[in-house]
């Protein structure tokens, strides 16, 4: 996307972005130099999503692929406007309207000259972004000039297990959510005129830390903002995370400035109180009573594991 298209649109994911954050979203528009590269960990997450996706490609015949190796974006909207004449089911369309811009996971071609989009994900539970995402798509599209039927998500199924090839059918599950969807895409229109707004401003907005932070998904910016904290700030608290925010809030940074009168469960009070001596904390009872229990000869194991939609499910 070149950087005059990009700054005349906002994506799904930018739109996913400012509902999330504003201050997000300014820097993508802005001060793009800010938001850091994935890391390996997030690449890793992005390359599953891409490796999902064409396993449920498997699930529709005769497609046709939008745009593959083409980064102009108005060449993409002139090769998808083209191919919905074709009535297949079309991978990676985009269309746009009113400011909005969207690549559908799929397209699918039903009765009545009308579409279901399918969007793929490699999660087995339905998530409140995901209706989002969709909803955002649906807007879009309708307003485009497409009919849209049926929205559906494509999950996996958490009950497949692999023997052999994977079968697209049996490793995927459709979820209708047309109505939620529906119920959604009443507040794309007046969040999409707030975010533009949000981007033209001359400044950053200036945002507290708070829940947004890491949901639906850890910001790019999460570090930076919190960088500020030192090590012995309220957020570090033993599932304390709401707790330090409403502290945070009240103008309390470090656990040493803790009101003596503030409700902390005995977990919470030992973090504050090593934070005003500024010595560690041994229950030497406690350690006592749990080596008493240790019968010799004592065997430790200790293993790491990971999941991820496809590899995981191999026998």
């Amino acid at each position: 996307m070149t950087t005059e298209a990009a700054t005349r649109y906002i994506s799904k994911s930018k739109f996913l972005w400012g509902l999330q954050c504003p201050k997000l979203l300014w820097t993508a528009y802005n001060a793009k130099h800010l938001i850091p590269e994935p890391n390996a960990q997030t690449q890793a997450v992005f390359d599953q999503g891409h490796e999902v996706g064409n396993l449920a490609k498997k699930l529709f015949t005769n497609p046709i692929e939008i745009g593959q190796g083409v980064d102009d974006l108005e060449k993409v909207l002139r090769l998808s406007q083209d191919a919905v004449k074709q009535r297949r089911p079309m991978f990676e369309a985009a269309f746009s309207y009113q400011g909005g811009f969207a690549k559908a996971d799929i397209l699918d071609p039903v009765e009545g000259n009308a579409w279901d989009i399918v969007e793929v994900k490699s999660s087995t539970s339905l998530k409140n972004v995901y209706i989002l995402d969709l909803a955002f798509q649906a807007f879009v599209y309708a307003g485009a000039g497409l009919s849209i039927r049926r929205c559906f998500l494509l999950l996996i199924n958490p009950d497949f297990i692999r023997h052999g090839e994977i079968d697209p059918a049996k490793f995927f599950v459709r979820y209708d959510v047309t109505a939620q969807v529906s119920e959604a895409s009443r507040q794309i229109e007046p969040r999409l005129g707030e975010m533009f707004s949000t981007i033209r401003l001359k400044d950053q907005p200036d945002v507290r830390i708070g829940p947004q932070c890491d949901d639906p998904y850890t910001c790019p910016l999460h570090d930076q903002c919190w960088s500020f904290l030192l090590p012995d700030n309220v957020m570090t608290f033993y599932r304390g995370t709401k707790k330090g925010f409403k502290l945070l809030a009240d103008g309390i940074v470090s656990t040493k400035n803790i009101p003596d009168d503030c409700p902390l469960t005995e977990n919470q009070k030992i973090q504050r109180q090593v934070a005003i001596t500024g010595q560690p904390h041994v229950s030497k009872a406690v350690i006592s009573t749990f080596l008493g229990k240790l019968k010799y000869p004592v065997s430790y194991l200790d293993f790491e594991t990971f999941a991820t939609a496809v590899l995981a499910t191999r026998s």
